[in-house]
């Protein structure tokens, strides 16, 4: 006979069993949901429905309270829907965990760096992607840490950490005259060497060119200068446009504006399509008095463009002396002839050429046509 102290300890014991395998029972079923909801959450985040994939993944994260990556991604969901503050809350929540691994962590940091990056606060996240790049140092990470260090105006450290990140050539080289830039003014010399070692990461690198024929410049050494900016108009013709400015000033400064004619005639000889330079080479001779020579230059274009049109009435007008036509052409021409840089990712509009789009980050984005 089982005495009762026994019989008491064989019921503990059964209802421990009992109670042990209904929670596992349920920890079961809370998983399998768990596992369900997540994967419904990463497939509602490649078809973009933010707002099931916040439901799945919170359900997800939820009933799965190991799953660090549902608690990141729902955070970062909330962060693009303009909720920083509460996916910050929820990333840095997630570093207290003990059983976080070393390759989470690091994912957890890339989150919070993209949170502090959304709230304009670079110096955080700079710290945070840095914290990334210690654990696992991946492409992404030094690009965005790159990009941080733009945006905090520190080219020298974006280029060690592009650079460290295997980073293009092309990229670093516009990092290589942002470089330069700086010294262009105190110390031209300097800046000029900083811009040579640009074009030896992309010898195609027309910012760094450019900007070599500005240093130059900028000590008086106009020859020098032109020499750099005519090497575009033969090597770029098409974006010849962000120099034409500054060569036609030099010749005008050197006494020699008629090599801006020679120049212009050459330009067209291999490239008669080219409509803004046809136009500046009618331009100067309009200018000159010379309207039969402007108009025949006019009419030699190949294709008989809106522009050249337009530009041929004007200079019709004022043979005919029909003054006050050539007065509307004339300023509707100037409109016209407005050179324009567009981005091609954001369309940010800019009067000047820009190698650096201030509004969506993106480099060489900028179109060069009139």
């Amino acid at each position: 006979m089982i005495s009762g102290n026994l019989l008491f300890v064989i019921l503990i014991f059964a209802a421990v069993i009992i109670i042990a395998g209904w929670y596992f029972y349920r920890l079961k079923i809370r998983y399998r949901i768990g596992n369900e909801d997540f994967i419904d959450g990463l497939v509602s985040i490649i078809e973009n429905d933010t707002d099931s994939a916040v439901k799945y993944l919170h359900s997800a994260a939820t009933n799965d309270t190991s799953n660090i990556i549902a608690f990141t991604l729902l955070g970062d969901i909330l962060r693009q829907n303009g909720e920083s503050d509460k996916a910050k809350k929820i990333h840095i929540s997630l570093l207290s965990r003990a059983f976080i691994k070393s390759s989470q962590k690091a994912r957890v940091y890339k989150s919070l760096a993209l949170d502090a990056f959304a709230e304009n606060n670079f110096q955080k996240a700079l710290e945070y992607i840095n914290r990334t790049i210690s654990l696992n140092g991946d492409k992404w990470s030094y690009d965005f840490a790159a990009e941080i260090l733009e945006k905090m105006g520190r080219w020298n450290d974006a280029f060690d950490v592009l650079s460290k990140g295997g980073g293009s050539n092309e990229i670093l080289a516009l990092y290589k005259v942002e470089i330069g830039k700086e010294f262009i003014d105190d110390n031209p010399h300097k800046a000029r060497i900083i811009f040579k070692d640009a074009l030896k990461l992309d010898p195609n690198c027309l910012p760094a060119i450019v900007s070599l024929g500005d240093a130059y410049s900028s000590e008086g050494k106009l020859k020098d200068a032109l020499e750099w900016w005519e090497k575009i108009t033969a090597n770029f013709p098409k974006k010849a446009m962000i120099v034409l400015d500054k060569i036609e000033s030099a010749y005008y400064e050197l006494g020699e504006f008629d090599n801006a004619k020679l120049l212009y005639r050459k330009i067209l000889k291999s490239s008669p399509e080219l409509e803004f330079i046809r136009l500046r080479l009618a331009k100067i001779y309009e200018k000159m008095g010379k309207i039969d020579t402007a108009l025949k230059i006019i009419q030699q274009a190949p294709e008989r463009t809106v522009g050249a049109a337009i530009y041929e009435i004007k200079l019709l007008c004022q043979t005919d002396g029909l003054q006050s036509i050539e007065k509307v052409i004339d300023e509707q021409l100037t409109k016209f002839g407005e050179s324009k840089f567009v981005c091609k990712n954001c369309g940010y509009e800019s009067d000047v050429p820009l190698w650096h789009c201030p509004k969506c980050d993106e480099w060489n984005s900028f179109n060069f046509s009139i």
